[in-house]
């Protein structure tokens, strides 16, 4: 009986170690996995794609897609050591002479993450982008002056992606022309990198990030309500003034003075009601006011 229990305890703690050095060997390779660093700073300048390495020992491979394609590698840049890539031949062929590039290292059988290229120098497949920002808002300012709108129109539209420096990038709005984002956070960094879709699929290279920080109000609230006041308090001034000028003028005095007595042989009209006197006080003002002399 002891010995079975012996047995059973060396059968379990055998199986523990071999789990353990499964993980062990499962976290190893996944390590591995990620142990080539991607391309940095991956940027097309015409159709030439240029980016920069910080790991050794490591070839490149770059691939391609045109409108609405798969990825395919490039031939002459699979495997290279280089850190350049000439794309004009396959830009020349591709649909609408647009293709989108992207980048990986591989060392020692294992790859990088790839990298999608941007364009930063007026590429004509990529949106011409600035941004503008004002207290809580950003305005993404997007030119139309280019081929591909004049060739597709309403068809082709800028996809907007949007988000706080440091953090992920995601889809805001897919936008026919310049677009205004309020309710930013005040002191925020936010970026944003634009590319152009048709009939919603992607047509080009992208945009490279641009960030601006979302600046202050110029006062604070209680200033605002200062201001406000003085200006509505000014203008009551203004009509209290005019009104005093108007009705304390000279000639208007004489209009409000008691009415004249009228002669005895016209009694019969004499104004004793106070309501007529006042009419025609009034009637006077409006023929002095409306120049009736």
């Amino acid at each position: 009986m002891d010995r079975l229990n012996w047995v059973s305890s060396a059968t379990k703690i055998t199986m523990f170690v071999i789990l353990v050095l499964f993980c062990l060997g499962s976290t190893t390779a996944a390590v591995s996995r990620k142990a080539v660093p991607p391309p940095q700073d991956v940027v097309i300048n015409q159709s030439q794609l240029v980016w920069n390495s910080t790991a050794k020992n490591v070839t490149f491979t770059v691939e391609y897609r045109s409108f609405s394609s798969d990825w395919t590698p490039i031939q002459a840049c699979s495997n290279s050591p280089l850190t350049s890539c000439d794309f004009g031949l396959e830009r020349a062929e591709a649909e609408y002479g647009c293709v989108q590039v992207r980048v990986a290292a591989r060392r020692n059988g294992e790859t990088s993450e790839s990298v999608e290229a941007c364009s930063r120098e007026g590429d004509p497949c990529t949106p011409n982008v600035t941004l503008t920002a004002a207290p809580g808002s950003l305005t993404v300012n997007l030119k139309r002056d280019h081929d591909l709108d004049k060739e597709h129109a309403s068809n082709l539209k800028h996809r907007i992606y949007l988000g706080k420096k440091g953090g992920k990038l995601e889809l805001y709005k897919d936008s026919v022309s310049s677009e205004f984002i309020d309710g930013l956070e005040v002191g925020q960094q936010y970026c944003v990198t634009v590319a152009f879709v048709l009939h919603w699929e992607p047509l080009g290279p992208a945009s490279c990030v641009q960030c601006e920080t979302i600046p202050g109000y110029s006062g604070s609230k209680q200033t605002q309500i200062i201001v406000v006041s003085v200006v509505i308090s000014g203008i009551f001034l203004l009509v209290g003034i005019a009104y005093i000028k108007l009705f304390k003028s000279r000639k208007i005095k004489q209009l409000l003075q008691p009415p004249y007595t009228i002669p005895s042989v016209r009694a019969s009209f004499t104004l004793t009601n106070r309501k007529s006197d006042s009419f025609i006080v009034f009637f006077l003002l409006v023929v002095q006011i409306c120049g009736f002399d």
